[in-house]
Parts: C-alpha cells; structure tokens; sequence
C-alpha cells in the first residue's frame, strides 16, 4: 500500500471511524489463509505468504468485477469449517480494533461456506460466536450482514440466507444482503427474496449501480432499500441522484474497489472519484472499504487517498461519517451511542 504524507494520514484518522460495507472473505490476510488451511487440511499451492498475498489481492492490471471477484476463489477454500469462520470473523474484529474502527458492519454470504457439509444455520452461529469472542476482547462495536448471492438456480438458498437473518437479528446479525455478479444477474429477478425480506421485517441494503447501471438501482428501490452497496455509476445521473436524495437513500461508497473493478469507465484515478458529485446534490454517501485484502486498503487509507488527491472536504469526510452513523443497522439507542463516540473523536483530533 502507497505510503501517504502522514498529514494526510493523521487527518484521515479522524474520520476513519464507520465502516458499512466491508466483506469478510475479501479481507483475511495471507497469515491467516495458511492458518486457516491447516486447521481445515486444505492443500495450498505455496505455503510462502508474498505469493498468497498475489492470490488475494487484486493485480493492477485488473479488467473488471468478474476479474477481482477471482480473488474470493482461495479464501472461500479454507472457510468451510467452523473453526475456520469462527476464527475469521475474530481475527478481522480485532485488526479493525487497532485500526481504530469504531463501528463496523461485516458481510459474507452463509451459503459459500457450505462445500463441505455444512448447513448455513452452523455457519452463521460460527460466525456470531468468533464475533463475540473478539468484541469480548475489544472497545470496537461490530455485527454481521448475511448476503444472499446472484446466480440462476440458487433460490432456496438466498430464502434460507434471509429466514436466518430473521433467526438472528439482533444477536449480531442485523440485516440481508445481495452480493455476486451485478451484471450477469439481473437485480430485479431476485424480487421474491425481498418480498421475503420485507414480510419478516428484516433490515437489508443490496448491491447494486456496481457492474449494472440503473436498471439495477432502480430495482433496488422498487425492492424498498434504504441503503446500497456502490450506487457509483448514479454520479452522473441527475434523475437517479434526485430519487435517491428525495427517499434518504444512503449510498455505501467504496473508493479504490470501485477503480479496481473499473466500475466507471471515466474514473481513473482517485482524483476522478466523483464524491463531490453526490454531495452537491445533497445524495447521502458513506465511505467505506469493501475488501482490505482484495483492495490493499484499510478506512484510514480510503479517506487519506481522497484527501491527498482533493476529492474529498474535510467538511465532507464529517459528513460521511455523520451519514455512516445515521444509516447504519443500529437502534437509535445504539445510533446515539455511535454519534457521541464519532463526535467525540473527531472533535478530539481537531
């Protein structure tokens, strides 16, 4: 990862604080695949942990969200036991503990993890359980999104993913989700999970305006969601940013994945991000990380980069945090334990 003046970064540190879109699979380190891979008995190709680091993170060269989700392909191997999802989920809450994440919202989809034998139900009650253990451990407040996934044939699946959000809401668990392949799976065929979703009262936000443009993001708010994964490919489309704005729709930005994948044909760099764009027209953004791992980055790196390329106010950085707080899946109880905490950091760091 480039190393940033350190102005940028301290100024950074002042707001990276909430992180909302965040994947589990997309995050572990090297260490903790070879790790994984022997308390599960998993053959890897190389034990040498800079030729792991090559498998896990996305190349430079990377061509689109098909390309980088090939990166998913070797921690998904080695979480396919308990152990190895309860120590994932304990391991990243404790990395995001000294980082100095004050609330995060960590997602992966039960139904990947079940290749060998398991059910969804045992994997998400390893996922609560290494979630404990490490906030037990930590001052850091954290929760699980359940991700249902895009594919043709996987219907009983996503409805399984959605009854044991329902079946765990609350206890660390605190919403649904639609992750995959945004363009080969249309957002608007997976209507019948959401209406799913919506009869048992289950919190959700839904990937979409990724890959897909804004076919997908108006399916998304046909479906009811008050928060999206990306939604970048809106930055231009004055209709789609008013409707969004008019309904409090909360936008979950993730600046370097969304250039990894090449999401945005004229974003090539960082200082393309167009952030402004949505806070012009009063479009309610987060900034988040998406994948550490995949992406190379950390919260602190996402704001230090917008910073030093003059895509982002401090004004703005405030504001997203603000937005982080007010969309996240918290009781208002909770939001405003959240809010006095974030307020109390960023103003201490002034």
């Amino acid at each position: 990862m480039k190393e940033l003046n350190q102005d940028f970064n301290l100024l950074a540190s002042k707001y990276a604080l909430i992180d909302l879109h965040l994947h589990l699979d997309g995050s572990l380190t090297p260490e903790g695949v070879v790790r994984m891979a022997e308390m599960d008995r998993v053959s890897l190709s190389t034990y040498q942990l800079d030729e792991i680091e090559k498998q896990l993170v996305c190349p430079d060269n990377c061509q689109d969200l098909e390309d980088y989700r090939k990166c998913f392909d070797l921690p998904i191997a080695v979480m396919q036991h308990t152990d190895n999802i309860r120590f994932s989920v304990y391991d990243l809450v404790k990395r995001l503990n000294e980082q100095g994440i004050l609330y995060a919202e960590i997602r992966y989809a039960p139904q990947q993890h079940t290749q060998k034998g398991l059910t969804q139900n045992e994997v998400v009650v390893a996922s609560i359980e290494g979630l404990n253990k490490a906030l037990a451990e930590c001052d850091i407040k954290a929760n699980l999104i359940l991700c249902c996934m895009r594919a043709d044939n996987n219907e009983a699946a996503n409805l399984e993913t959605v009854r044991l959000t329902k079946e765990y809401l609350g206890s660390g668990v605190v919403a649904c989700d639609l992750a995959g392949s945004e363009a080969l799976f249309e957002t608007r065929t997976f209507e019948k999970v959401f209406d799913y979703a919506q009869r048992l009262g289950v919190p959700y936000t839904i990937h979409a305006g990724e890959a897909d443009g804004m076919s997908s993001m108006k399916s998304a708010i046909e479906f009811g969601v008050k928060r999206m994964g990306h939604g970048i490919r809106s930055y231009n489309n004055d209709e789609m940013k008013d409707v969004l704005s008019d309904n409090n729709i909360y936008l979950e930005l993730c600046p370097k994945s969304n250039l990894n994948t090449k999401a945005v044909d004229e974003i090539k760099s960082i200082a393309d991000y167009p952030i402004d764009s949505f806070f012009s027209s009063d479009v309610l953004v987060t900034v988040n990380t998406d994948n550490l791992t995949v992406s190379n980055t950390t919260l602190q790196n996402e704001y230090a980069t917008l910073f030093a390329a003059g895509a982002l106010t401090e004004a703005q950085a405030r504001m997203s945090v603000i937005n982080a707080v007010n969309a996240a899946f918290l009781s208002d109880v909770d939001k405003e334990e959240l809010m006095r905490k974030c307020l109390e950091r960023m103003n201490s760091l002034s």
